[in-house]
C-alpha cells in the first residue's frame, strides 16, 4: 500500500483544517508548502484580530545562537529559531502582538516574531540614554500611531523622543520641571496622554495634545484625602513570579532575566504588565558566570502587511 504525502491532501481541505488550528500549530502548518501556506490566509487574518487573552512569554538572547523559548498562556514550552532576536537587540515595548526593536547603532523597527514581519523606522538620535523605555499609542498599523521613548542621560535629567507615522525623524522633549531621579519602570497610552511609571508609585505623564508634562503620586483607592485623577490602567507588577516562568522556563540560578512589559486590553479595562529586573541572589552571585537573558511578554498575534506600507 502506497503511502499518500499529507501535501496531497485536498486543496479543499486545507482552509477547514487551517481554522481549526493555534497559533503555534498554525505556523507548522503554513511551513509545509506553498499550497497549505496559501491556503492558512484566511485562518492568520483571523488570528490578527482576536481579542486580547493573557500574553505569552517570549525569552531570548542567550548567546550566539538565535533559539528562543515561548510559554503560552497554557503553560505550554516551544523552543523557536528568532534570529532577529539575538543578544544584541533588546525589546523596548510590546503591544498587540508588535515588538519594537532597539538594536545596535540605535537602529529601531517594529517586529512580528510569528510572522517574522517588520516595519523599519528612522534611527533614533545618538544620544547618552542609558535606559530606553518605550511604549506605542497605538498598533504600528494604525494611521495615529506615535511612539514615545524614554529615558535619562548621564546627568540623570529624562529625555523624551516621539515619533508620528508620517515622520522621518524624531522629536526630542525634555521637561522644564526637575524630578527625581529614579529609573522609568514601565510605559503605557491612553487616549493621547503616555504613562511613565517610576519607583516608588511616582508617575509621570506626557500628554500629545499641548506637549504638556505632569508629575503624580499613585496612591491607594482607599487612602484618605482628594484624589486628583484615576489611572486608566490596572498594574500588573511580579508577572515572570506569579506564572512561575523561572520553574515553566527550566531557569537555573546562575540566570538574570531583563524583561518588557506589554499592555492587556480586557472588555472593561486594560492592564499595564509592567517591566521586570530578575536578578541572580546575592548568594549566587559570581559575575563571571552569570547569564543575562532577555525576555518579552507578547500577545499572541499573526500580522501580514503590505510590502507599499511605510512609516
Amino acid at each position: 500500500m502506497n503511502k499518500k504525502k499529507w501535501s496531497d491532501l485536498p486543496s479543499e481541505l486545507l482552509p477547514c483544517i487551517a481554522e481549526r488550528l493555534g497559533l503555534i500549530e498554525l505556523l507548522c502548518f503554513r511551513g509545509v508548502c506553498k499550497d497549505w501556506n496559501s491556503a492558512s490566509e484566511t485562518a492568520s487574518a483571523e488570528v490578527e484580530s482576536l481579542p486580547d487573552h493573557e500574553p505569552w512569554f517570549l525569552l531570548y538572547g542567550g548567546g550566539e545562537n538565535s533559539q528562543c523559548h515561548l510559554v503560552t498562556d497554557s503553560g505550554k514550552k516551544y523552543a523557536l529559531d528568532i534570529p532577529e532576536l539575538s543578544e544584541t537587540t533588546t525589546c523596548i515595548a510590546s503591544n498587540n502582538g508588535w515588538l519594537l526593536l532597539l538594536q545596535e547603532g540605535s537602529t529601531m523597527l517594529f517586529f512580528c516574531p510569528f510572522s517574522r514581519t517588520k516595519i523599519e523606522l528612522p534611527q533614533l538620535p545618538q544620544s547618552n540614554l542609558s535606559y530606553h523605555v518605550a511604549a506605542l499609542s497605538s498598533p504600528p498599523t494604525s494611521e495615529d500611531c506615535t511612539v514615545a521613548v524614554i529615558g535619562h542621560d548621564d546627568e540623570l535629567k529624562l529625555e523624551l523622543y516621539l515619533l508620528q507615522r508620517g515622520a522621518n525623524a524624531w522629536t526630542r522633549y525634555v521637561p522644564h520641571a526637575s524630578y527625581d531621579t529614579s529609573k522609568i519602570k514601565c510605559a503605557a497610552c491612553h487616549k493621547g496622554t503616555f504613562y511613565f511609571f517610576k519607583n516608588k508609585d511616582k508617575l509621570i505623564t506626557f500628554s500629545l495634545h499641548g506637549t504638556e508634562w505632569n508629575s503624580y503620586q499613585i496612591v491607594s483607592p482607599s487612602s484618605p484625602g482628594p484624589v486628583e485623577r484615576t489611572l486608566p490602567f490596572i498594574q500588573a507588577k511580579q508577572e515572570f513570579k506569579r506564572r512561575n516562568m523561572n520553574k515553566l522556563l527550566g531557569l537555573e540560578e546562575d540566570v538574570s532575566v531583563s524583561i518588557c512589559g506589554t499592555i492587556s486590553r480586557h472588555e472593561t479595562y486594560d492592564e499595564v504588565v509592567f517591566n521586570e529586573m530578575i536578578e541572580v541572589a546575592a548568594a549566587d552571585r559570581e559575575e563571571d558566570k552569570i547569564r543575562n537573558l532577555k525576555g518579552v511578554w507578547i500577545q499572541p498575534r499573526f500580522f501580514k502587511i503590505s510590502p507599499e506600507l511605510s512609516w
